[in-house]
């Protein structure tokens, strides 16, 4: 775990970056954002391994649990993520689409140790390409206002390419990615601010 050294609970933002790749150019991006030194600010940040195994650990969900914003560093970090999720939650494997939209997006810490119903407020999603944001978007389990991404004048649509396209797409994403760290830490901090202001007026996603 990264953090500021000296950390206000009440202004602290939890950051967990799901990533094969710990890339210390964008955790320095972050630390030195210009709107995390003005706002004062304290980043807590983990990386999360985007590994195939079943389930998390229970240090990644301790994470997880406490996590403000998911940066999700490809498409397939969200639906390995996505994955884990669904199996902590023991959903139904058959479940319908349409039902499993319905399913929180994090895991919830006091439903877990009373063994009832999520009542999570959730996650905020940062990501640093378009496809990325999409992904989480089609999943159902975020809206679109708590979806962040450099933005290049379009908004996040639903797909509507067959189930072949979207694979070659996914494919085509994963090879050739290209990241702008700064661009993608300018998106964090965006959702930081958004973050700060709901947990000072008591609000939830």
């Amino acid at each position: 775990m990264s953090a500021d050294e000296e950390t206000d609970p009440s202004n602290t933002i939890n950051i967990a970056i799901f990533s094969n790749n710990q890339d210390d150019a964008f955790q320095i991006a972050l630390l030195n954002h210009p709107l995390r030194k003005m706002t004062g600010v304290s980043l807590s940040i983990d990386w999360i391994a985007n590994n195939k195994e079943s389930s998390w650990t229970k240090s990644e969900l301790n994470v997880i649990q406490s996590t403000d914003i998911a940066c999700f560093s490809t498409i397939s970090s969200v639906k390995t993520y996505l994955n884990k999720l669904d199996n902590h939650l023991n959903a139904d494997p058959d479940l319908p689409q349409e039902e499993r939209r319905k399913l929180p997006n994090k895991p919830d810490m006091i439903a877990d140790i009373m063994g009832t119903a999520g009542g999570s407020s959730g996650l905020v999603a940062a990501c640093p390409l378009t496809e990325t944001a999409r992904e989480c978007l089609n999943s159902g389990r975020w809206i679109a206002n708590n979806l962040y991404y450099p933005k290049d004048g379009r908004a996040v649509a639903l797909k509507t390419e067959s189930l072949e396209d979207a694979k070659a797409n996914d494919d085509n994403e994963e090879e050739n990615v290209e990241i702008d760290v700064d661009l993608w830490a300018a998106s964090v901090m965006q959702a930081a601010g958004d973050v700060l202001e709901t947990k000072f007026w008591g609000g939830g996603w």
